[in-house]
């Protein structure tokens, strides 16, 4: 079977028409999407779009992959226009907390409401409203040129399309409406929707899932981008990542190995024909620190003149 590795067009990742670019890695854990999303911010960074780097994850491996502390505010690395930023969710409910008893407590009066409205806030189901809120924040954004996401996007998408629809369905049940909630509604409604919008652009979003040359994986992947698709938000590309190198081939050990995963690529481009599919190559030591993501991306991400050719 030929070896033929294809790369990841770089108009996918940068801005076109004059639009802003958001880029999600999706996957399931352990497949690379931290490392791609680095590698993937770095080089649209380079190319001096201001860039920012979003993960979801708690650990914040970011952080680790390039060296830096990661915070719940966007921090610039010296020299570069890179910026990163995480999304705390502790951080995160506790300034949704004090808007929501701010502007309740500029409403109504009643200091007995607003202690029980503190009660029932503290609570698991606000804190994913809270991190959801600055999900959208980060989507919506346009103070950036390219914002990458390193995490996984099919809950938060789907979970952001069902809000919308049982939202806009709730308002619709509501018999009465104070000017002031009915106000708030509307600007809620209004964001998700922009949102939705956004997401279901693909000049302004690339959707990308990262996959191991592996059955479970590729089926795992297959299935999520199916639940996107049904709610028109479609997959640009498919990143095939820790492949062997095509010397792996002439390998007692490994020629086998490299076969098995060749013909896994083969199968996932039938099923996709119409997906851009690259493929990462396993390298030699962790992919640490600007210096080595860069080189990286090299191997990665296509030439402009390959790409928009």
């Amino acid at each position: 079977m030929p070896f033929h590795y294809e790369k990841l067009p770089v108009n996918l990742l940068i801005p076109q028409t004059g639009k802003h670019r958001r880029v999600f890695f999706a996957g399931k854990g352990g497949v690379g999407k931290t490392t791609l999303a680095c590698t993937s911010a770095v080089y649209t960074a380079d190319q001096g779009f201001k860039t920012l780097l979003v993960t979801t994850d708690p650990a914040a491996h970011i952080g680790n992959v390039l060296g830096q502390t990661v915070t719940s505010q966007p921090t610039q690395i010296p020299g570069t226009s890179l910026w990163l930023v995480r999304i705390d969710p502790k951080a995160a409910f506790e300034e949704y907390r004090q808007q929501v008893l701010s502007s309740l407590g500029q409403q109504i009066a009643d200091s007995e409401t607003v202690k029980r409205v503190s009660e029932e806030l503290n609570s698991p189901c606000t804190e994913e409203v809270a991190v959801f809120q600055e999900f959208l924040d980060h989507v919506l954004s346009e103070d950036f040129a390219v914002t990458v996401f390193d995490t996984a996007p099919t809950g938060h998408t789907l979970r952001l399309l069902q809000l919308s629809w049982d939202y806009e369905a709730e308002l619709e049940h509501k018999d009465a409406f104070t000017s002031e909630t009915a106000a708030l509604d509307d600007i809620q409604l209004a964001r998700m929707n922009a949102a939705i919008r956004t997401l279901q652009d693909p000049d302004e979003t690339g959707m990308f899932f990262v996959t191991l040359p592996e059955t479970t994986p590729i089926a795992e992947m297959e299935r999520a981008m199916a639940d996107l698709e049904r709610t028109h938000i479609h997959t640009q590309a498919i990143v095939v990542n820790q492949v062997l190198p095509k010397e792996a081939a002439t390998s007692r050990l490994f020629g086998r190995r490299l076969d098995l995963q060749m013909h896994q690529i083969h199968a996932l481009k039938q099923r996709n024909a119409t997906q851009t599919i690259a493929v990462a190559t396993l390298q030699d030591d962790e992919v640490l620190g600007t210096e080595l993501l860069t080189q990286f991306a090299k191997q990665v991400i296509g030439e402009p003149k390959e790409a928009l050719a």
